[in-house]
């Protein structure tokens, strides 16, 4: 992946191999700018560490949610796995209540 990709869909949140919740996910790595004006502290081209974003949950849903790890499949079944920092907030989607959550890719 490059500086500026983005990773949208819909997806699995997985916990140990269980399901947890079914989502929406919005991932991208930060713009080439972002990396002359914020130095991430050396040179590399593994720009996927970078890689963060939201999920997206039903209401329903964010009760199971804790903010630790996660495994996110994605929606051509690509593992990635994930540490949900914090609850964002309500947002309607596609006319659909949720809750997004900020999430990275570890």
């Amino acid at each position: 992946m490059n500086p500026g990709d983005t990773l949208t869909g819909r997806g699995l949140l997985l916990q140990h191999g269980r399901l947890v919740a079914n989502v929406d996910y919005h991932l991208t790595i930060p713009h080439q700018t972002h990396f002359i004006i914020v130095p991430p502290g050396g040179l590399t081209n593994d720009y996927e560490t970078y890689l963060s974003g939201f999920i997206l949950l039903t209401p329903a849903d964010v009760a199971k949610i804790d903010l630790t790890e996660y495994t996110l499949e994605l929606a051509d079944k690509t593992k990635k796995p994930i540490w949900v920092e914090r609850r964002y907030k309500e947002i309607n989607h596609h006319g659909e209540k949720r809750v997004s959550f900020w999430v990275k890719v570890i």
